[in-house]
């Protein structure tokens, strides 16, 4: 068998090489071992060379009495990193004894085009650089890709040649495999024929995409009112101290409440006595059955990872290359809600986020208690990309209706309780209780399965197995497709992606909210707007007219959810007709910039994830 190799990591070498040459006369006339072609001037007939001694002697006689000079090649080295679309450069470095002769070969695909060394341009026509033969003991050749627009390989073959009485050969092999069993050329190293060959890939521009995600706050859900509502109190048949169902800070929405109010919820049981109970931030009017829906604090929020690229930022990044860029993301919020910031935004708020499909049972590990129908082990599709730590969808409704969260994948261990005795007192002796590790089972987990796919790279895209929560699931998880495992933070996304992230820099600016008076008003709370779309309750007023000095007036209610309309403040104003009034506070739109760095761009486009729960409130 043949097959080729060498080091996985890229490696150039410091030393100065010799220039290209072919093995020829003059090529090979300071190498001692190999023959004297040329003396004085003068060429040696072919088939004979030049002893010492200035005698001449048959090539075929020499080799029969004294063998082959051997001269190896240790090593083929060169960045294995993808080529740019746009083209690029690559250099070859072959390290190993001076004097060693050996040619290169450089192609596209199936030998469709071929590298020309001397011309540095690619065609159809094969070709080499032959019998290189360097004095020293490194040689290093570039090679230059075009431009292309599909994915293409490109193959490198090091040939060990043997000419005249210099035979080279290569290190012996030793194989280094991808997990499926196949041969990995780039990571392997030597030979046990007299080929090397090496693979690189060129490849179309990948996406990175920044946007955001609110994973337990974007879901909606629905409730019913048992009786009708007069007041600031509502009762739902449902619990609303369960978290699936309804949350402080929830928008509610239902027949009977005027959307322009933005009422909110403000309190769950709120006298301790009811968990059906909920209290509004206004009161209004609703009837009996009425369908409520509660919107968490960033439902519809965009960009967002659900229905809405809007304001997320695209980024072009070579694969398996390094970028540092700037980025700029607009969010903005659905109506009647606003955004302010509790920090800036770090590294460990970013997301990646895997799909998982659940396997038709749980799988109960023993000694676990069973007895609520719960489990801690599950079997899944697909492992790759999955890793301790993750989180487990934590949405309301959707792919998270029947996950028990907060849950982490971790692995479980178990211990018991054995005796031993304690002989430390001299007048009686002691039998005491201690715990020893039972069993423990990973995290992730394959039972066996051998991986389903292959990346070009070897890196395993699927792969049936088990996970492990850190929290028993219900039985109502098994079967749900889709399911969101998070990987949060840079060291989880380099376990689920391959790729090294960091931003900084990061910054957070409110949209200046402001809009015109379309009627005078005298010592009034209420106040005429032209739009009213962008303003929240809850926000603050300035402008011309505006009486800070009675109180800082505020928002607390409008008539209607955008258009124009009334808001009504907390201090009477005095406002002429046309009068530009400012809005501070919560903001319906921010900008977020920074600077993001990537290492290692993943060979397929890739969707990244700002978790906003961690750095953002939501009015």
């Amino acid at each position: 068998m043949s097959y080729h190799g060498g080091s996985s990591s890229s490696s150039s070498s410091s030393s100065s090489s010799s220039s290209p040459s072919s093995y020829s006369a003059s090529g090979l006339a300071e190498n001692n071992d190999a023959f004297l072609k040329v003396k004085d001037g003068v060429n040696a007939p072919e088939g004979f060379h030049y002893m010492p001694n200035g005698k001449l002697m048959s090539d075929a006689d020499h080799i029969a009495v004294n063998g082959y000079a051997k001269k190896t090649i240790k090593s083929v080295n060169l960045d294995y990193s993808d080529i740019a679309p746009t083209g690029g450069l690559k250099t070859i470095t072959i390290l190993g004894d001076a004097g060693m002769v050996f040619s290169i070969e450089v192609y596209e695909g199936n030998r469709a085009n071929y590298y020309n060394f001397k011309t540095r341009t690619w065609g159809a026509s094969s070709h080499k650089l032959t019998n290189v033969s360097p004095n020293a003991n490194n040689y290093t050749v570039n090679v230059i890709f075009p431009a292309q627009s599909s994915l293409k390989t490109m193959t490198i073959n090091v040939y060990a040649e043997t000419v005249e009485n210099i035979k080279t050969q290569h290190t012996p092999v030793i194989e280094e495999r991808f997990e499926d069993g196949s041969l990995n050329f780039n990571a392997s190293s030597g030979s046990d024929s007299n080929i090397i060959t090496k693979t690189l890939y060129q490849d179309v521009i990948k996406n990175l995409t920044l946007s955001t995600f609110a994973p337990s706050k974007s879901h909606s859900s629905t409730g019913t009112t048992n009786g009708a509502v007069s007041s600031n109190r509502m009762i739902i048949d449902e619990d609303a101290t369960d978290p699936n169902i309804v949350e402080i800070g929830d928008l509610i929405s239902c027949t009977g409440i005027a959307p322009g109010l933005g009422v909110l919820v403000t309190k769950i049981n709120p006298d301790g006595d009811n968990i059906h109970e909920i209290e509004m931030s206004a009161a209004d009017t609703v009837s009996d059955g009425v369908t409520v829906t509660f919107f968490p604090a960033f439902r519809g929020l965009t960009p967002n990872n659900i229905d809405s690229t809007t304001g997320r930022m695209a980024l072009e990044v070579v694969s398996g290359s390094s970028t540092s860029v700037g980025f700029l993301i607009t969010l903005t919020a659905l109506g009647s809600r606003g955004f302010s910031q509790t920090r800036l935004p770090t590294t460990e708020d970013l997301c990646f986020i895997n799909p998982v499909t659940f396997g038709s049972a749980a799988l109960p590990i023993t000694g676990e208690d069973i007895s609520g129908s719960t489990f801690y082990r599950w079997p899944v599709t697909n492992i790759a990309n999955l890793a301790n730590g993750m989180a487990l969808d934590p949405s309301r409704s959707s792919t998270g209706a029947n996950t028990t969260t907060p849950a982490f994948i971790s692995g479980y261990s178990a211990s018991k309780t054995l005796q031993r005795i304690n002989n430390s007192n001299r007048y009686h002796t002691e039998i005491e209780d201690y715990n020893e590790q039972d069993s423990y089972i990973a995290g992730v987990d394959s039972a066996g399965n051998i991986a389903a796919t292959l990346d070009r790279n070897g890196r395993v895209t699927a792969r049936a197995g088990n996970i492990v929560f850190d929290v028993q699931q219900a039985d109502a998880l098994k079967a749900d497709a889709d399911v969101l495992v998070i990987a949060q933070g840079a060291e989880a996304i380099l376990q689920a992606t391959g790729m090294g992230v960091s931003i900084s820099d990061t910054t957070i600016t409110p949209t200046q909210v402001s809009t015109t008076t379309t009627a005078a008003s005298s010592a009034s709370t209420t106040i005429a707007l032209t739009e009213v779309g962008n303003v929240l309750v809850g926000q603050t007023v300035r402008g011309v007219g505006i009486n800070a000095a009675v109180a800082n007036p505020t928002v607390v209610s409008k008539s209607v959810a955008t258009g124009g309309g009334n808001i009504v403040v907390t201090s009477a104003q005095t406002i002429e007709d046309g009068a530009t009034l400012f809005f501070d506070g919560p903001s319906n739109e921010l900008l977020m910039r920074g600077i993001i760095t990537v290492t290692n761009m993943p060979i397929v486009d890739t969707n990244l994830f700002f978790n906003v729960e961690g750095f953002l409130n939501a009015g």
